[in-house]
């Protein structure tokens, strides 16, 4: 089981925003009249269920709290940290005609209580660029309402389906009523597709970890570059970075779907499991996480899907990234490039990507 946890651990790190981006009081549904007919059905409903969320949060107490983790709802992060010291991957890509650089570290979308402060030859590095390029500013995201609108608007079924086209009624059935019992269903996610509700209950799950942020590096660096007026560019479109929610097949998503709610049930995996990959992030082992990923145990009926999600949702954005690096190369951009540590991965990573463009690559730590 560990192992296939691992596989949904490697799907929620893939992206900065899905992490980041709180669900939106009001979800959109596609232009359709079963839709909109829904939208009216569930105003009331909608309210009520966020009134007794919110009862709900306000009763639980400390008491309460310490009983979930004696059940095995519950679990402590620092518990599973094992690495020595943090010191992330860091590359120097370098044109050798024009002399121009660009500093590349792969982040993790996470943070422990121990990932700050980060090492000096990090912080080296950003305190003398001009800016941060980071796969896609999710400050500025969580801020605002538009685009928090627009990213979950693309995980609405377009077709007029719903999600009971596209799995099993059993799971279908399963994960509504996880997410009921968590307060947190509503109708109209019925028109959105396997992967928003995955990255929910994913999110659910690791919001029961203690000592364990969804804010990661990037978010770190966005925050200290506004305050000392350096530069955000986006790396990635909403688009590429809402992909990896929409790349699974639907017999993929079904698989993704009842492994993360079997993973829900045993939280202190779910904790053993993440800080298994970020003490291979914090070693700078990035392709250990590779070989962690390698060794997810998908059915032989479903690695064709897996091998199609994989190059959706990591070597295709691979390529978009090293286009984009040897475009801040090439313009002369000062900017510190930071993207999921998985994305330098094999051979097939940003890094080996830009070598083969001409580029001379070198790991700095």
């Amino acid at each position: 089981m560990k192992k296939r946890i691992l596989c949904i651990i490697m799907t929620a790190l893939l992206t900065a925003s899905v992490s980041a981006c709180s669900e939106p009081e009001d979800m959109s549904y596609p232009e359709d009249t079963t839709a909109t007919e829904a939208e009216g059905a569930s105003e009331t409903e909608t309210t009520e269920e966020k009134t007794t969320e919110e009862e709900t949060t306000e009763k639980k107490t400390t008491e309460e709290k310490t009983s979930e983790k004696k059940d095995g709802k519950g679990a402590d992060f620092s518990e599973y940290i094992t690495h020595e010291a943090v010191k992330p991957a860091l590359w120097k890509a370098t044109d050798t005609k024009t002399g121009n650089e660009l500093y590349l570290m792969g982040t993790i979308h996470i943070m422990g209580d121990d990932t700050l402060p980060l090492p000096d030859y990090v912080m080296d590095v950003y305190e003398n660029c001009d800016g941060v390029a980071v796969e896609y500013n999710v400050n500025e995201l969580q801020n605002d309402m538009d685009q928090i609108m627009d990213y979950y608007s693309k995980m609405v079924y377009q077709d007029g389906s719903d999600i009971k086209d596209h799995i099993s009624k059993e799971s279908y059935e399963a994960a509504k009523k996880y997410l009921e019992e968590k307060n947190s269903y509503m109708s109209m996610m019925d028109y959105y597709c396997p992967g928003f509700w995955i990255s929910n209950i994913q999110s659910m799950a690791f919001a029961e970890i203690e000592n364990l942020s969804l804010s990661g590096i990037d978010s770190y660096f966005i925050t200290e570059a506004d305050k000392d007026g350096k530069e955000v560019v986006n790396i990635e479109t909403l688009d590429i970075q809402a992909s990896v929610s929409l790349g699974y097949s639907d017999k993929l998503a079904e698989f993704m779907l009842e492994d993360t709610l079997e993973a829900c049930k045993e939280t202190e995996l779910v904790a053993e499991s993440v800080a298994e990959l970020y003490n291979l992030w914090a070693k700078g082992d990035v392709d250990g996480m590779l070989k962690l990923e390698e060794e997810d145990e998908i059915p032989d009926e479903l690695k064709k899907d897996y091998a199609d999600y994989e190059n959706i949702s990591i070597y295709e954005r691979n390529k978009g990234m090293a286009e984009k690096a040897s475009e801040y190369i090439k313009d002369g951009k000062n900017y510190f490039f930071m993207v999921g540590a998985l994305h330098f991965s094999g051979d097939k990573g940003v890094d080996d990507l830009l070598e083969d463009m001409g580029y001379k690559v070198e790991r700095v730590k």
